[in-house]
């Protein structure tokens, strides 16, 4: 009898210790939360001046989606890790492709370096983003 209540004792610890170790989705990361907002773009290279919006991507928690990148209407999908941004090669419509990084300055500024590329010529752009 000894054997069995000590085995039940054991398993219901081990199920207890588990279920503390559960993984919760609690949405963004810190490190997404201050990206996100709607920001004024001073396009340095291009001389455009133009908002991009900054959300959360809801299909993977290590991303942010930049609406209206490069003030060409569409959104780019960026990997956030800690104060750094990276913007892999993508298509940004308009027969854009666009590849770059970022950084996270303060609360109210980003700088952003990226190339656009639109099959005939790769032009290279500096960009901060301010609120």
């Amino acid at each position: 009898m000894k054997k069995i209540l000590l085995t039940i004792t054991a398993i219901v610890s081990i199920l207890i210790m588990l279920q503390s170790c559960a993984i919760t989705d609690n949405g963004p990361t810190d490190d997404i939360t201050k990206y996100v907002g709607t920001w004024s773009v001073s396009d340095q290279s291009a001389r455009l001046n133009y908002s991009v919006t900054i959300t959360a991507n809801p299909s993977n928690s290590s991303e942010i989606l930049l609406s209206n990148f490069a003030d060409l209407g569409n959104t780019a999908t960026a990997l956030v890790v800690g104060n750094s941004v990276e913007i892999d090669n993508q298509s940004l419509g308009s027969d854009y492709t666009v590849q770059g990084s970022g950084s996270y300055i303060s609360d109210k500024k980003l700088e952003f370096s990226f190339t656009l590329n639109d099959g005939i010529d790769t032009e290279s752009r500096t960009a901060t983003f301010t609120k």
